[in-house]
Order: C-alpha cells, then sequence, then structure tokens
C-alpha cells in the first residue's frame, strides 16, 4: 500500500498539559524519537498579514533540518486544523543546503518564515502524537497516521476518537490561522534570500548545523 496521505490533526495545549501527556505516553505508548528541528516555511509571493489572504493556497514548501538532518518537503493539499495532505519529502545531504536553497531561490521562492521547535514523538494506539515545543512561543500537540487516500475516513476517525479520550482539542481554522499569523508576523523570523544570504541567517540557528 502506497502511503501518502498525511491525516492530521493539532492544537494548542498548556505546558502542565504537555508535561502531563508526556508522562502518559511514557508510561502507556512508545517513545519514538527526540527531534530538534529548524523549518524554513515559504511563500510563494510575500507573507501574508493573515492567512485568510492565501486560504486557496495548496502548495506548503519547507527547507527543515531534523537532528541535523535536512529534507525539502512539500505539502499538497488545504492546510486547516484536521488535514489529509499529499506529502513529498526529498531528503539531502547538511553540506548541500545551501545548493537547494539557491534552487529554490531561483524558482522565486524566496521568502519566509524561519522557527524552531523541539518535539517529542511518541506512538500511543495506531497513532503518531508528536509533543511540540515552540521556541519562543509556546506548546502543540499533533496527532497523525500515514495512509492511502481509500482509508482516509478510517484513519480521521480513529485520530477523533483517541483525542476526545484524552480531552484533547484540535484548532479550528480560525485558531490556527491566529497561532500562524502570530508567527508569521514576528519580522525577527521572517527572512528573504533575495536579500539576506543563506549563510548569514545559519549563524542564529547554528545549533541545528
Amino acid at each position: 500500500m502506497d502511503k501518502q496521505i498525511e491525516v492530521e490533526y493539532m492544537g494548542k495545549i498548556s505546558k502542565e498539559k504537555f508535561d502531563e501527556l508526556k508522562i502518559k505516553f511514557n508510561q502507556e505508548g512508545k517513545f519514538k524519537k527526540l527531534k530538534k528541528r529548524l523549518t524554513f516555511m515559504y511563500f510563494r509571493d510575500y507573507i501574508p498579514k493573515d492567512l485568510e489572504e492565501i486560504k486557496n493556497e495548496e502548495v506548503d514548501l519547507r527547507v527543515r533540518i531534523t537532528n541535523k538532518e535536512p529534507e525539502l518537503i512539500i505539502k499538497k493539499g488545504l492546510f486547516t486544523g484536521s488535514h489529509a495532505r499529499k506529502e513529498i519529502s526529498i531528503g539531502f545531504k547538511l553540506e548541500e543546503i545551501s545548493k537547494y536553497i539557491d534552487m529554490l531561490t531561483a524558482l522565486s521562492w524566496k521568502i519566509g518564515v524561519i522557527y524552531a521547535v523541539e518535539t517529542n514523538v511518541f506512538e500511543y494506539g495506531d497513532i503518531e502524537f508528536a509533543l511540540v515545543n515552540i521556541e519562543n512561543y509556546g506548546y502543540n500537540f499533533e496527532a497523525e497516521i500515514l495512509t492511502d487516500e481509500k482509508n482516509q475516513e478510517e484513519a480521521k476517525n480513529k485520530i477523533k476518537s483517541k483525542l476526545d479520550e484524552l480531552g484533547l482539542n484540535p484548532f479550528n481554522e480560525e485558531e490556527l490561522n491566529e497561532q500562524c499569523n502570530n508567527i508569521n508576523n514576528n519580522k525577527e523570523l521572517q527572512y528573504d534570500f533575495s536579500k539576506t544570504s543563506f549563510e548569514e541567517i545559519k549563524k542564529g540557528f547554528e545549533e541545528f548545523f
């Protein structure tokens, strides 16, 4: 079975809930990995003040470095608090990252937002749960099943049932947009590779390289 559809629910949690879930998942689930990730999230023409401005954009393009392993990620489909999108991942060597950044700049993908997260990933009830600490912002959960087109609804129902059991509420579209807008409008996190070199931006995030 070709599993290329990412069914995912995400939502905001408090620090207390983050700690509570971390203990629960460690005791009753299976710890998979700790991910220290830096993400360059691209926007096609401009960084919107409100995601509503680009609500029909179906291409989600990013370069991310997870535990010093980089990849180019393309997600196809509308971005909501609960979504099913086709995901394509192209891994490459860390020393080649400048080449990929330059390639995207040449294709007019050059602006975006950079942010750092630390994520604890667990398997719990056949679902991958991620507890996410967004640097200088707050805490989220993500619940994901990778499936195929025909089993999307089954995956959605399985996740929703488990979220109810855990007392977790996924973002609605307005809540998700609010969080994204808060991060995207932080001028310190914005980049434009046509004006600033990758090497210059990299200096502020050496720990990820």
